[in-house]
């Protein structure tokens, strides 16, 4: 077992972030650049940075085997940076860099399950013999081009004539307020950077082994003195582009030409700064000349920075913990404001004052909300842009010809949402892959299909939910073959001939059923589609499963936009006040005599415009006593979700009411509140608790 250096927990999660934004920015250059079947050389630069960048991050951390991987990899793709034209088989180099990136996920997913520091260290040495090779084999097809040995590191390259000073470019670079350890992250932008300078000077020059700079840095900026590979531009760019980088300053460029002719015959030359605050002293007629020069530069940089070129846009990430914490203060503040201007002791008052300054607050509060609500809302794209992994993998083990669509990616749901969404949506696309899509083409074109299958993720927003929906142009789903293996497992709970097309489809979702007959390494464990089913409800969502045979397959996912704050109508059953979404509510009415009917079964029913609805009695669901038992006397609630729908029966309607959603507690598990119809509950405007209906168990 491997243990955390000392003094370097407080890091981890800025190195987890950092580290698995560089892997998922991996993946999407290696899927993109795989599809066109061919590197470009700014792909291979990236690549190369990122490597670089990981293999020094880790290198400070202590995570010796992560640190020595990337190397490997970083050699092999310095050998390719150098010659673009020594791959002629790009498959080999891809499904290298693919096992890297997942060799570093799960080494870093092992830290982050640590338990008092300590993790297993995975053992890359074979992985790492086969980046050897490649390396040695684009070396050879390079004709000794290229070094053969310690390749990666820039200081090992071939060295040019040193360039006189004039040639060199000194920023000032400052870090985001509060981003904490600023010598570090300065020591991690030199990493970034180094690649792309043959000479490269910084000050303070002991960032990496002194905590102090970080004061200094705050207060003076991070100054970096550079001679570029290639162009300026190219090392500002990645300036820019770094994480935690506010903005920065070019204090003095390369003089021109003409004016450096003009100094060698004026000045005697000047020796070599060891540091960049030396490099821009000089003599003093030349001074006044260089300061006219970094005015220029200066002026230059705040046109740019006015027109938004050279300021990074301002960015923090923060803990989600802390996201959290924000959110349940917002919550309190809602559920305060809401005593204070329901208080009881101020019924019958004139306050007319005050009743303007709680409309304010509530405005106010409304805001705050809406705040913290955005803070916490992301882009689907990440989760949806990770599945272009799983069907590329499995295109190549199961040898289907798939196209993998994606739409509405920018949709935004809340971050909690979208953790619990991974697994979900992984293993739907793993079956339609497995399972949807035809195993021959002979069968697609035997049916008019094209060729290639095509499997579609898409997400959209629908009225107050989230729509995702996973789709296959493959077989569909077979009926009958669902029938027969629910006979044989014994899970069929009425007579077969009462089963809908549909009832029969969803199935699928019902635990340990499994159509494949062997285990693989994707299906056939009887585990899958219970589980998305379950992951799906946790996050108070749905799943409907949508099928026709030898058509395809849609499965329907829909969720609400976020789980913590919702807008609900308020209804009392006897001394209990309960909350319906507002969401699932289509209309709340007064019922009269001669809408109620009886089915053939003596229910109740309740036409409506032709349609007949079941009545839910809630104070006979819940046992609850209550004077009013007519329908005539209470409040009907037509609620639908899933494409179910009905009535329900209360006392009386009280009013729509923002309500911050609080989980059971854990000791009322054991009784299954949940699966008897309610979510969860919330604190009243008076101190009193009223329970949230969830509708999709209640009506299911």
């Amino acid at each position: 077992m491997a243990k955390i250096e000392p003094g370097m927990e407080a890091m981890l999660d800025m190195y987890f972030y950092e580290t698995n934004s560089l892997l998922e920015q991996l993946d999407e250059i290696l899927l993109r650049t795989e599809q066109a079947n061919s590197f470009d050389s700014e792909d291979i630069k990236e690549i190369f940075r990122i490597m670089h960048t990981i293999k020094g991050s880790s290198a400070m951390m202590g995570f010796e085997n992560l640190s020595v991987l990337a190397h490997k990899a970083e050699d092999m793709f310095f050998v390719i940076r150098e010659n673009p034209d020594v791959i002629t088989d790009v498959s080999f180099v891809y499904d290298l860099v693919f096992q890297v990136s997942d060799s570093y996920k799960a080494q870093i997913e092992n830290i982050q399950n640590n338990i008092n520091g300590e993790y297993e260290s995975i053992d890359f040495s074979e992985l790492i013999d086969k980046l050897l090779k490649a390396r040695d084999v684009l070396l050879g097809e390079t004709k000794g081009e290229a070094p053969a040995a310690q390749t990666s590191a820039p200081a090992a390259e071939p060295a040019a004539p040193a360039p006189a000073a004039d040639n060199k470019t000194t920023v000032r670079v400052f870090f985001e307020d509060g981003c904490q350890m600023e010598n570090l992250r300065a020591f991690l932008l030199i990493n970034t950077i180094r690649e792309a300078c043959s000479s490269l000077e910084f000050t303070p020059a002991d960032v990496e082994t002194n905590p102090e700079t970080a004061k200094e840095i705050i207060d003076k900026g991070f100054l970096i003195t550079f001679v570029p590979h290639d162009s300026v531009d190219e090392v500002l760019k990645a300036i820019e582009s770094a994480l935690n980088v506010q903005s920065y300053e070019i204090v003095s460029q390369p003089v021109p030409a003409a004016a450096e002719e003009t100094e060698k015959t004026e000045l005697p030359p000047e020796p070599q700064a060891a540091a960049p605050a030396a490099a821009a002293s000089s003599a003093p007629a030349p001074a006044v000349k260089e300061q006219t020069a970094v005015e220029k530069a200066q002026a230059a940089v705040e046109k740019v920075q006015a027109a938004g070129g050279a300021q990074k846009q301002s960015l923090i990430s923060v803990n989600l913990a802390k996201l959290d914490a924000l959110h349940d203060i917002v919550g309190e503040i809602i559920t305060t404001e809401s005593m204070v201007i329901s208080n009881p002791d101020l019924e019958g008052l004139e306050l007319e004052s005050f009743n303007k300054a709680a409309r304010q607050l509530r405005k106010l509060t409304s805001e705050l909300q809406d705040t913290v609500m955005s803070i916490r809302m992301v882009p689907l794209a990440g989760v949806f842009q990770k599945m272009n992994r799983i069907v590329r993998d499995m295109r190549k083990k199961l040898g289907k010809e798939v196209d993998f669509v994606i739409e509405g990616e920018e949709t935004e749901v809340d971050k909690s949402i979208v953790d619990s969404l991974q697994d979900p949506l992984m293993h739907l696309v793993r079956n339609c892959m497995d399972h949807g899509i035809e195993e021959h083409v002979e069968e697609r074109t035997a049916m008019g299909k094209p060729e290639k299958g095509m499997i579609k993720l898409s997400a959209q927003n629908a009225s107050g939910e989230v729509v995702i929906t996973v789709s296959d142009d493959g077989a569909g789903i077979d009926p009958e073959k669902i029938l027969n293996k629910a006979r044989k497992q014994g899970i069929l709970t009425k007579p077969e001939s009462e089963y809908t097309e549909k009832e029969i489809q969803n199935l699928i979702l019902l635990p340990g059923f499994s159509t494949n007959e062997t285990v693989t390494e994707f299906s056939g464990r009887g585990v899958g589609m219970d589980v998305v089913k379950a992951n799906v409800e946790k996050c108070g969502g749905t799943i409907i499963v949508d099928s026709k045979k030898g058509v395809g397959t849609n499965f329907i996912i829909k969720i609400p936009l976020t789980l913590a704050i919702i807008d609900g109508m308020e209804i009392t059953v006897g001394d209990l006040v309960f909350t319906v979404p507002i969401s699932t509510i289509r209309e709340s009415f007064k019922a009269e005599s001669s809408q109620i009917l009886r089915d053939t079964k003596n229910n109740e029913m309740i036409m409506i415009r032709g349609v007949c609805y079941p009545i839910l009695r809630m104070h006979e669901k819940f046992g609850i006593d209550t004077e009013i038992t007519d329908l005539e006397d209470g409040i009907l609630l037509l609620v639908e979700t899933d494409n179910k729908s009905v009535c329900i029966f209360a006392d009386k309607l009280i009013g729509e009411q923002q309500v911050v959603v609080k989980p059971f507690p854990a000791y009322l598990t054991k009784y299954n509140i949940k699966g008897e119809g309610l979510s969860g509950c919330t604190i009243m405007g008076d101190g009193s608790i009223s329970l949230i209906i969830d509708t999709n168990t209640l009506i299911g």
